[in-house]
């Protein structure tokens, strides 16, 4: 009887040894951050003064975001005029092919206005 429970004792103590040392639930996960998908530029532009913005264009959710002067100021895109303008309607933001004006709407003064450069054109010779 003494030899029965030696032998089981000593099997009980081996197979309780073959499991793994780590419990699987303080294992370490990795958990991955979901990558955006939104389709964001980002551009400086500098006026004749020397001043710069700049302009960081989120066209997913059809927004921009401009830091002039230490300030950052987020606009969304309006929908009867091809500008943006912040929540309380107080700035404007238009950007064509090749201009950029940042205008403040209720004092009707233009806090930034400057040229993009433009892509040198080459002429054919004939």
């Amino acid at each position: 009887m003494k030899n029965f429970l030696l032998g089981f004792f000593i099997i009980l103590t081996l197979s309780a040894c073959t499991h793994s040392a780590k419990d699987p639930e303080t294992a370490n996960v990795k958990q991955e951050t979901p990558t955006s998908q939104d389709d964001i530029t980002k551009a400086t532009v500098t006026d004749r003064h020397g001043d710069e913005m700049e302009i960081i264009t989120n066209n997913t959710k059809n927004t921009v975001v401009v830091r002039l002067n230490g300030q950052s100021y987020e606009l969304k895109k309006n929908i009867e005029n091809p500008s943006f303008s912040t929540e309380d309607n107080k700035y404007q933001f238009t950007e064509t092919k090749y201009e950029v004006t940042f205008l403040k709407k209720d004092a009707d003064m233009v806090l930034f206005h400057a040229k993009k450069d433009q892509p040198t054109k080459k002429m054919a010779l004939q």
